[in-house]
């Protein structure tokens, strides 16, 4: 059985080099602007904009996670999850994931690996204008600078930049492994198992965190808000007690790491493809344990960013039909 893929942050690490967090190397990363993979059929700002308070989302976290199995015949040779978030909703908060995927031989990336001194690819090679603050598309509404009037509001007036989120503190993802096994890894090159149905092989730099195992306990206890005789919240708490300091879960066609009985998701409730109408299935989780890097304060409404975790649903064929970034579906757990 293959092992769970883990995610952490080196929030101590002075190593990252920003090249490294750029679209032509793939990252996996939380906060700053999004690598964007696609680079011409970026999403509009409308489909990045919260429907209810008009604010433009967050960009939370990307993930990079190619499926290099036979049966995708090289369509996701290159694929990243995104996701989005609105900071100032607290009820049923407005989520985004867009999945982007290219083959290996794509209008953008070269066939060979990336190295530091090669030039940076950026979407204004393609004519695609990206907001100054998020890293968005802009609209031609705000001479091609801004994706919306509340982030040339913020870029132009300090109050605005101290009152709102637009964007979060930036770090790499790290791989770990939930049982530190040699094999585990993102990478099907590296693994001739038969267990590709169990994981996504997608590629994390290695690396993980140490610091911060007394703060653990005191933010899952605040996600958590519920019964301490929950069996779910003691599974939770034995599962990452090996790696207390994981932001991600990847298990691709397994199971979410739920951290109470409350607000499980049915069948039903998990939405299908909008493209080709399969259902999808989990492939990664977002850990409360994020939010002890972002350091958020609270929102305009006086309401914290705060979850117990985020499941992450996709279609299981990962279809290339439709739009070249397809929304995928988010499940927030909560017993708050």
């Amino acid at each position: 059985m293959s092992s769970v893929m883990l995610g952490t942050i080196n929030n101590n690490d002075s190593s990252v080099e920003p090249f490294s967090l750029t679209s032509r190397f793939f990252p996996s990363k939380v906060g700053g602007q999004p690598a964007w993979l696609d680079l011409k059929q970026i999403p509009e700002a409308s489909e990045l904009t919260c429907l209810k308070c008009n604010i433009p989302l967050v960009f939370l976290c990307q993930l990079y996670a190619p499926i290099n199995e036979p049966e995708f015949n090289g369509t996701c040779f290159h694929r990243t999850l995104f996701v989005f978030y609105c900071h100032e909703c607290k009820d049923e908060r407005t989520y985004t994931v867009f999945r982007s995927q290219l083959p290996k031989q794509n209008d953008y990336y070269s066939e060979e690996p990336a190295e530091p001194a090669d030039p940076n690819i950026v979407p204004d090679m393609w004519g695609i204008s990206l907001c100054k603050v998020c890293g968005c598309k802009s609209v031609m509404e705000f001479q091609y600078k801004y994706c919306s009037l509340h982030h040339k509001n913020i870029d132009l007036n300090k109050e605005l930049k101290d009152k709102f989120i637009a964007v979060l503190p930036e770090y790499i993802i790290n791989e770990d492994c939930d049982d530190c096994s040699e094999d585990g890894s993102f990478n099907s090159e590296d693994d001739d198992s038969d267990d590709s149905d169990n994981f996504n092989e997608g590629i994390i730099p290695k690396g993980s965190l140490h610091d911060i195992s007394n703060v653990d306990e005191a933010l899952l206890e605040m996600a958590y808000g519920g019964d301490k005789d929950d069996e779910y919240f003691e599974k939770f708490k034995k599962s990452i007690s090996a790696v207390p300091e994981q932001i991600i879960r990847y298990d691709r066609s397994g199971l979410p790491l739920w951290i109470c009985t409350k607000r499980i998701p049915k069948s039903h409730d998990i939405l299908p493809c909008q493209n080709c109408g399969k259902q999808r299935i989990f492939e990664f989780q977002i850990m409360p344990q994020i939010l002890y890097y972002l350091k958020l304060p609270e929102s305009s409404r006086k309401e914290s960013f705060n979850f117990g975790i985020l499941a992450v649903y996709t279609c299981p064929e990962s279809c290339d039909s439709g739009p070249k970034y397809k929304k995928e579906f988010l499940w927030e757990q909560s017993a708050l």
